[in-house]
């Protein structure tokens, strides 16, 4: 029964994950095991249909079989499998990319191999970035069919993190425990997978970086950004106080960078946007509000991208959704900041630190281009937004007691680099705090996420009309 409860759980994990092959069948590797789904119903190793009956193990399907009761849990759990693809068969269509199926690092502390098993075909481009020292395979979109509780790495592999970069790029970082080089990359074919086979050795400090620098300057689908894809050609503008009220909502994280994992096993990255979701829900219903999320689904975006994002569409306020992970499992509620140079306490600057460090841990080399002169007339348009945001600041924290615990202090500051944007008032929310147990279980209870996204679209509505917005029918513009 367990190998049956393992298989529906895996191939449910694979329609959740939309890893999936847009042909006649649906598909999902997990670990050394391949799951196929026809629309005659499930495959290997979970079930089929016959004669438009419900039968046992695929080996089992001849009249007369036996089914016990544990057999026909089994069947069912498969019919509803079956039902609910069939479901989504539409939306699952839609996709159509290479599926990484298999992941195995394997060598010493001197020299590994890396291997990844494809479906199909596919190119790549990869470059090395140090502290700490990585491996960052890009390309085009990618289908990820692989178990990841299942992966372990040994020799100078530690960990691998991978997801979408956009919504037609795909990311694999694998940090190394030492400075390294690549030998060879090459590809190769068997048992009717394709696979990327990437060797590579220790080295010292200077050829790890003569190596990195080499590959920054050459690499090609590295250098393609998100700004084009998600940002287009929209000028940057302030709002002039007519038309509708924009808010932007940030859901946090995504892609690659998962952010904080609950003691359960909850990722940040998913409970966001879910709560992003149910709040745009809410202010859709509010007439003269315009709602603008920085992502709809499950890409990376970086953090620059995000503050020119909420600019490029006057937004009159920024909203990021967050639920991190704090060393002290004892800190729970939610909390409201604002931007400092100086952090409100200890709390904050690790949250801030942690926060910041999102496009490193996306493998994101970030260039600060502004001169002194242009810091200097920044911080003097921030501050004059800063009062802004501290005023919607206190109103979330009011209306957000309503329904949910806060933390003590629930206002407080530190140095996001989210909310640098100098003319668009901006706070950071967090949700709660994924390192507690009690605030992870709210963070995954709908009921729960709905009634704190009522309780925050009504602090926009009242910030939007002190703001001097009059709130009215017809004066909302078109949904993006």
């Amino acid at each position: 029964m367990t190998a049956w409860k393992k298989s529906a759980a895996a191939f449910r994990r694979c329609l959740d994950a939309d890893q999936y092959r847009a042909d006649s069948r649906l598909v999902c590797a997990t670990g050394k095991m391949r799951l196929t789904m026809d629309a005659y119903g499930c495959g290997h190793g979970v079930g089929r249909l016959r004669d438009g009956r419900l039968m046992e193990r695929p080996d089992q399907c001849g009249p007369g079989s036996p089914a016990g009761a544990m057999r026909r849990l089994a069947a069912l759990l498969c019919a509803a499998l079956v039902s609910l693809a069939l479901s989504t068969m539409a939306a699952l269509a839609a996709f159509d990319a290479p599926v990484a199926i298999d992941v195995r690092a394997a060598g010493d502390d001197e020299a590994s191999r890396l291997i990844i098993s494809f479906d199909r075909p596919v190119s790549v481009d990869h470059k090395l970035l140090g502290h700490p020292y990585r491996l960052v395979l890009d390309f085009e979109r990618i289908g990820y069919g692989f178990d990841p509780d299942a992966l372990s790495f040994n020799g100078l592999v530690s960990t691998m993190r991978y997801g979408d970069m956009s919504e037609d790029a795909s990311r694999i970082i694998f940090e190394l425990d030492k400075p390294f080089e690549v030998v060879e990359l090459s590809t190769g074919s068997a048992d009717g997978l394709y696979r990327l086979i990437i060797d590579v050795r220790r080295a010292d400090q200077e050829t790890f970086q003569a190596a990195m620098l080499d590959t920054m300057a050459t690499s090609s689908i590295v250098a393609r950004s998100t700004k084009s894809d998600r940002l287009g050609a929209i000028p940057l503008a302030t709002s002039t106080g007519d038309g509708p009220f924009t808010i932007v909502l940030d859901a946090g994280h995504g892609g690659i960078d998962s952010g904080a994992v609950g003691v359960g096993g909850t990722r940040e990255k998913d409970v966001v946007l879910k709560f992003a979701r149910q709040m745009r829900a809410e202010l859709e219903e509010v007439p003269g509000v315009r709602v603008v999320m920085t992502r709809e689904d499950d890409i990376f975006i970086p953090l620059d991208e995000r503050v020119r994002f909420a600019r490029q569409h006057s937004a009159d306020l920024f909203v990021s959704l967050h639920a991190d992970s704090v060393r002290q499992s004892y800190v729970r509620g939610a909390t409201v900041y604002t931007i400092s140079d100086r952090a409100s306490d200890s709390v904050a600057a690790e949250i801030a630190e942690s926060e910041n460090l999102s496009d490193s841990i996306a493998g994101i080399v970030r260039e600060d281009e502004r001169s002194p002169v242009t810091d200097i007339l920044v911080d003097l348009a921030r501050q004059e937004t800063l009062g802004f945001s501290v005023q919607f600041a206190r109103l979330a924290v009011s209306h957000i007691s309503r329904t949910s615990r806060i933390i003590n202090n629930p206002h407080r500051f530190a140095g996001f680099r989210v909310l640098r944007a100098p003319d668009v008032p901006s706070v950071l929310v967090e949700l709660g705090y994924l390192s507690n147990r009690e605030d992870e279980k709210l963070l995954n209870r709908p009921e729960w996420r709905a009634a704190l996204a009522e309780e925050l679209a009504a602090a926009v509505t009242e910030f939007a009309e002190l703001s001097g917005r009059r709130l009215v029918a017809g004066t909302d513009a078109p949904a993006e």
